[in-house]
């Protein structure tokens, strides 16, 4: 098998190294908007949301909220406790989906 510069062929992995495990969990976001900008909440973990002037900038928040409680949740050990069943969005929201690698 060739595995040259030029090769189209994947490359094997290094002796001894292994593929790390990243962590990916589902973000369920409601989004609607206020007179100021828009409301985002997580729908699946209670206690996360924010005010922000436009979506993009309120979901990089909630993201970012996201990923700092459940990797302190997972470096104390502690059990994430995600909303099940998830609530039903309301009327006035809109629902995102997005996967979060810690």
């Amino acid at each position: 098998m060739n595995h040259g510069p030029d090769s189209d062929q994947p490359k094997p992995l290094a002796e001894g190294t292994v593929p790390a495990d990243v962590p990916v969990f589902n973000c369920i976001v409601y989004v609607h908007p206020t007179p100021n900008g828009v409301h985002l909440r997580v729908a699946n973990l209670a206690g996360i949301e924010c005010e922000a002037n436009n979506e993009r900038e309120g979901l990089a928040t909630i993201v970012r909220q996201f990923k700092e409680q459940t990797s302190r949740l997972l470096s104390e050990n502690e059990t994430i406790h995600w909303s099940d069943p998830v609530p039903e969005p309301r009327s006035d929201e809109q629902t995102r989906f997005i996967p979060v690698h810690l």
